[in-house]
């Protein structure tokens, strides 16, 4: 291996990941990841979309906040000092990794702080978890880099409740010649579509939709745009609706102040009535009460059937003055 003398979180590592394939990567070329597609990956790879900033999200910011505890622990457990590098594979510098820590045996180690959620669901399904099995390929990644046979992985949390000990599950895992092997080709074919501008298969369930060229985003941006005037507009009727209501509230509860116990009046242009109501029924509660399993009561549900539910767009996830200029050129070609 080649090691990189990049700091992990700083531009410049930001910089050098992004011009090879990392160990991240891989995970979602291979289709482990539920986080992003291979196509989302080649878009943001190419220009076309923009990286999602997750600086605020808690995930995240959990685990940069525990990694430090976690490496020491491992370090403690072995009798090691595990050291964070950056290094590019021997055979094809194209593929990159960034360890967690890096043991005298010449074996990388990576930790992760999952959600309670998730670390219950590591420690319940074990390597059969998807979980799992998404970072063991980040760790037979990192271990292609650096020539190792072998790699540790750790679910950490830290300690809860009156404990002192973290909550720790560690996996070892071994990568074969086949699976390096596996990972290099995988890498190379997708480097290749980064390299020609090809654009790899869309999943039409994960994947964003982008209109076509020429007729087709047009129409679509003429839709989308009087969608976004319209539903400013209403943004606004809805701020004043939601103030009366708040006022015909208050109004409504003075008035009752007013009627004492009366049940009903009608005077001054306003009809009172006051009346009880039955509660709704806490169906969760009723099925728990009488012991009905789960696979019962979906035989009462109702089909499954299509929604959509439209937001105005905060992130601008799609490059469009990347995929703009595509439009623009295809125009042109068309003319």
């Amino acid at each position: 291996m080649h090691i990189v003398k990049v700091k992990q979180g700083e531009p410049a590592w930001l910089e050098w990941r992004a011009q090879g394939i990392s160990a991240t990567d891989i995970p979602v070329i291979l289709g482990l990841s539920p986080y992003k597609t291979a196509r989302e990956l080649w878009m943001e790879k190419t220009g076309r979309q923009n990286p999602p900033d997750l600086s605020g999200n808690p995930n995240i910011q959990r685990g940069h906040r525990l990694e430090d505890a976690a490496r020491q622990f491992a370090e403690s457990a072995y009798d090691e000092v595990l050291l964070p590098i950056c290094a590019e594979c021997s055979d094809w510098p194209i593929l990159r990794a960034s360890l967690d820590g890096y043991s005298s045996e010449g074996e990388p180690f990576e930790f992760k702080a999952p959600s309670q959620k998730v670390f219950d669901e590591v420690l319940a399904n074990g390597i059969e978890s998807p979980t799992y099995r998404m970072y063991e390929m980040q760790v037979k990644v990192q271990a292609t880099v650096v020539g190792a046979s072998a790699g540790r992985l750790f679910f950490y949390m830290e300690p809860q409740g009156n404990s002192e000990e973290p909550l720790v599950r560690e996996f070892r895992i071994e990568v074969t010649d086949s699976d390096k092997e596996a990972i290099l080709k995988a890498a190379k074919a997708f480097w290749d579509l980064i390299q020609t501008d090809t654009a790899p298969e869309l999943d039409p369930e994960r994947d964003l939709f982008i209109p076509a060229s020429g007729q087709g985003e047009f129409k679509f941006r003429a839709l989308a745009e009087s969608w976004v005037e319209n539903q400013e507009e209403l943004k606004a009727l809805e701020d004043r609706v939601k103030a009366l209501k708040k006022e015909q509230s208050e109004l409504s509860e003075a008035l009752q102040n007013e009627m004492g116990d009366y049940l009903a009046a009608d005077y001054a242009g306003v009809k009172i009535t006051r009346f009880y109501k039955k509660g709704s029924v806490d169906w969760s509660k009723l099925q728990k009460a009488m012991e009905i399993p789960q696979d019962k009561v979906e035989e009462f549900r109702k089909p499954d059937r299509m929604e959509a539910r439209l937001t105005l767009s905060k992130n601008q996830v799609i490059n469009e003055d990347v995929i703009g200029n595509e439009v623009k050129a295809a125009k042109v070609g068309n003319f």
